[in-house]
């Protein structure tokens, strides 16, 4: 049995929920982050991939434009690591929503997200 820190505790956590929901076998995803980063602690890679599953730019290109039109999960996970992103740049919802859209329909845009969020809360 592995002896995991906290931190890799969540990770292995987080792997195993995104796996099952992405119907991938949940043990085969976490040896896969342990084996190319530890599952956190150690993500250097001398040849510039990064994070737990030490992606790679092209890996990461071929994923998103080989993604089939119906494979919601996918879309979705890759969504919302990409609201992610932009909220850690932007810092608040309006200046990352700005900067989700193209930017002629910036406003209107962030005008349509601003009313579905209050209609979301009620």
């Amino acid at each position: 049995m592995l002896n995991l820190s906290k931190k890799q505790q969540e990770i292995k956590s987080s792997i195993e929920t995104f796996a099952v929901l992405l119907d991938v076998d949940p043990s085969w995803a976490t040896a896969i982050a342990m084996t190319e980063s530890s599952l956190g602690e150690h993500q250097q890679s001398p040849t510039g991939c990064l994070g737990v599953f030490q992606m790679s730019s092209i890996a990461m290109k071929d994923l998103l434009q080989n993604m089939s039109g119906d494979d919601d999960l996918i879309d979705i996970v890759c969504g919302v690591a990409f609201l992610r992103l932009l909220m850690k740049r932007w810092k608040t919802i309006e200046n990352a929503t700005l900067h989700f859209c193209d930017p002629a329909d910036r406003h209107f845009y962030l005008d349509r997200v601003k009313k579905f969020m209050r209609e979301l809360e009620t």
